[in-house]
């Protein structure tokens, strides 16, 4: 038995097998769409989501050349992300900035449908189909797709599943942008919460060494006091005097340790002045130069010009720039190498409603780096990675710099080395 349809008058005409086909096309083009979701995801980024488009657009129309534009969430242009081939990038911005000029894509994106139009750069009878990749609350951004078909050869069905994949895109974009924003605002709760855990984790020692200080020293002084006695005797056989100097050294080495400690509760807060950066690394660069050039360290200066004064304790930032210099130096040390100092202002320009301005120092060494597992641990007090240290110098920089309002961190390089990047509010 044979199937008839009715045309247009209502005359019943049979289906042929064209037809057949056709219905049978449609079905499975809409069942790969149907599968888009099911191959990006909300982890999925812009570049995953573009191929997948890319790859639904060639079975549905013949594709020439193909385009992506983002909406900047600064300036709200529309932006080139990627063209294929990448030979047409230049014609397709200026397709993009035509069908600006003359009215069309606005209609496009205020209408969130795809359109079919000519096109204003390419020509030689080829159109172009555009995509709006929007939803209800805004617009993502744009697809720009060429064809050598004419308007007509396009049939309502393709457009219905063109408009069918810019709604998928649309989503899934949306989510992989969502999912960034989220992932971004999570990894700065993160950040916050493991400074104030630094924070406390200071504090704690504070609370501690503030009441133990003077208890650990005074009986500590007069143990040295007698170790300093007893080795003034000249009647010292070579073993005991080797014996004593070990505990004179470790003596030193436990007052080291308090008075390091105590610097975490009762840091002397000295006079707030005005300070020229480049001036005070100059300075703390100038105790510390015999010991680099010992060493075979060369010191590489990039200072910013024009730099604005710090309010701060010269004593005190000196203190903190000396432990971060001589860790870099410990770093290389035996192996010589180049010790990288540069200062700039951050952001460059200041507006009213701008970031707030700060002076950045960066400590770039090229010694034997920081090991990818320690990296966040750095900072905290004791830890340290060569057995005749105390692990107290870079804490005690981070302590100094955050009573200024500033901040230090680790940040990795692509070469051999360390890298520290200090910031320090004008």
């Amino acid at each position: 038995m044979k199937m008839a349809h009715q045309d247009k008058q209502g005359v019943e005409e049979p289906i042929t097998g064209d037809d057949y086909q056709a219905v049978l096309d449609f079905i499975d083009k809409m069942d790969k769409l149907s599968h888009f979701q099911d191959r990006v995801d909300i982890r999925s980024d812009i570049d995953h989501i573009w191929q997948a488009i890319r790859e639904d657009l060639t079975h549905l129309i013949t594709v020439d050349v193909c385009a992506l534009f983002i909406v900047n969430p600064l300036n709200r242009a529309f932006e080139l992300h990627s063209a294929i081939p990448g030979e047409d990038e230049e014609r397709c911005r200026q397709e993009l900035d035509f069908q600006v000029q003359c009215g069309m894509f606005s209609w496009v994106i205020n209408r969130r449908r795809p359109a079919l139009v000519p096109s204003l750069v390419f020509r030689k009878k080829k159109s172009v189909v555009l995509l709006p990749l929007s939803t209800a609350k805004r617009t993502l951004g744009a697809v720009l797709t060429l064809t050598p078909v004419e308007e007509s050869a396009i049939t309502q069905e393709e457009m219905k599943l063109l408009t069918l994949l810019t709604r998928q895109a649309s989503l899934a974009m949306e989510n992989a942008l969502l999912y960034d924003r989220l992932k971004s605002e999570h990894d700065n709760l993160l950040q916050a919460r493991n400074q104030i855990l630094q924070a406390e984790k200071f504090a704690s020692i504070g609370r501690i060494t503030s009441g133990a200080f003077h208890e650990i020293l005074n009986p500590l002084n007069i143990i040295s006091g007698h170790i300093q006695f007893a080795l003034m005797g000249t009647d010292l056989d070579d073993r005991l005097r080797r014996y004593l100097t070990i505990m004179q050294e470790q003596s030193d080495r436990i007052a080291g340790i308090v008075k390091g400690l105590l610097q975490f509760s009762h840091y002397p807060k000295k006079e707030m002045e005005a300070i020229s950066i480049n001036e005070l690394i100059d300075k703390v660069l100038q105790v510390l130069e015999y010991e680099f050039t010992f060493d075979g360290i060369s010191i590489d200066r990039r200072y910013g010009d024009a730099l604005p004064l710090l309010n701060g304790s010269v004593e005190n930032l000196s203190k903190a720039l000396s432990h971060i210099l001589a860790n870099a130096r410990q770093a290389m040390q035996g192996a010589g190498g180049v010790l990288t100092i540069e200062t700039y202002l951050y952001p460059p320009a200041s507006g009213g409603d701008s970031e707030p301005q700060t002076i950045r120092i960066i400590v770039a060494d090229t010694g034997c780096g920081i090991a990818a597992d320690t990296a966040d641990k750095i900072f905290e007090p004791f830890f340290t990675t060569r057995e005749t240290h105390s692990g107290l110098g870079l804490p005690t920089a981070y302590s100094i710099l955050h009573d200024h309002g500033g901040d230090i961190f680790y940040r990795e390089r692509s070469g051999p080395g360390a890298s520290f990047v200090i910031s320090i509010p004008v």
